[in-house]
């Protein structure tokens, strides 16, 4: 009897233990880093907090092994198009997080099949441009879903701030690689056509910020005590004169505030997000 109750305490410790061990190597994964343009004020280009990140170089957030490999050189992708993505360190090999991921994997492979079985359909006329536009709708949301389900889980994605060219890109699925890796190089597209402000008084966004319901964007709502890290929140703007480059701000923003420049389309409402690059918008 007394082995027993000798036991039973040691066992209860030893669990406690490990449980504490295990929340130790539980890390949050870092916030998608995003370019956010400021309206109607000058940056300080060494403010604190903010990465100014090379929009060209392009390495991932946090050590691990590359799980997906999702472009080539060679190819011109978009700015927040996912490029690559990886397992953190911290994530163990025998997790169930393991398990979770192979599934929504699957998930995904039997959408995008589906898809590329709708496409030939639609390819042939066998069915509408309605109906493939559902189709259209249905995968992307599928590929959102798995994007999410994959930052849930701590799995780091590589992404382009901005839209351009890969030059290099030196990745292969398996690749170890660390957190200061610069693992491809990409020419940003050409940013000759400038913003130009239409008065004194009035602020202009890039059109590339502008969602595709003509009068949303994304603002940044900065954490207290933070100058990079806040939340995504969708507003409703008034817009005056419209061209090529640029759409005047009448009303729904102040000066001062943040918004995402580009790939809104990959973000959400209440995401944690970081800046990497942040632009004056006059």
């Amino acid at each position: 009897m007394r082995s027993k109750l000798i036991t039973i305490p040691a066992l209860l410790l030893f669990i406690t233990v490990l449980t504490a061990c295990g929340k130790g190597d539980n890390q949050s994964p870092l916030p998608r880093l995003v370019k956010v343009v400021v309206l109607g004020q000058a940056l300080d280009a060494n403010q604190p907090g903010l990465a100014n990140k090379d929009p060209g170089s392009l390495n991932f957030d946090a050590s691990g092994k590359v799980t997906e490999v999702l472009v080539k050189r060679g190819d011109r992708v978009q700015a927040g198009q996912s490029l690559a993505r990886l397992m953190p360190n911290s994530i163990s090999s025998d997790s169930t997080v393991l398990i979770s991921y192979k599934a929504a994997k699957a998930e995904l492979q039997s959408a995008e099949a589906d898809f590329k079985r709708y496409s030939d359909l639609r390819a042939k006329n066998f069915i509408s441009a309605s109906e493939f536009d559902r189709r259209v709708a249905v995968i992307e949301s599928a590929r959102a879903k798995y994007e999410q389900v994959m930052e849930q889980m701590g799995f780091v994605t590589l992404r382009a701030v901005e839209a351009g060219l890969l030059n290099e890109f030196n990745l292969v699925q398996g690749q170890q690689v660390g957190v200061k890796d610069v693992v491809g190089k990409m020419t940003v597209n050409d940013k000759s056509v400038k913003v130009v402000t239409k008065s004194k008084q009035s602020m202009v966004l890039p059109i590339t910020a502008i969602h595709s319901d003509g009068v949303s964007v994304y603002k940044l709502i900065l954490d207290p005590d933070s100058k990079s890290v806040g939340t995504i929140a969708a507003v409703k703007v008034e817009l005056g004169k419209v061209d090529d480059a640029s759409a005047e701000v009448l009303g729904g923003l102040s000066a001062g505030d943040m918004v995402i420049a580009t790939g809104w389309h990959a973000l959400s409402v209440g995401q944690k997000v970081r800046i990497a690059i942040s632009e004056k918008a006059e």
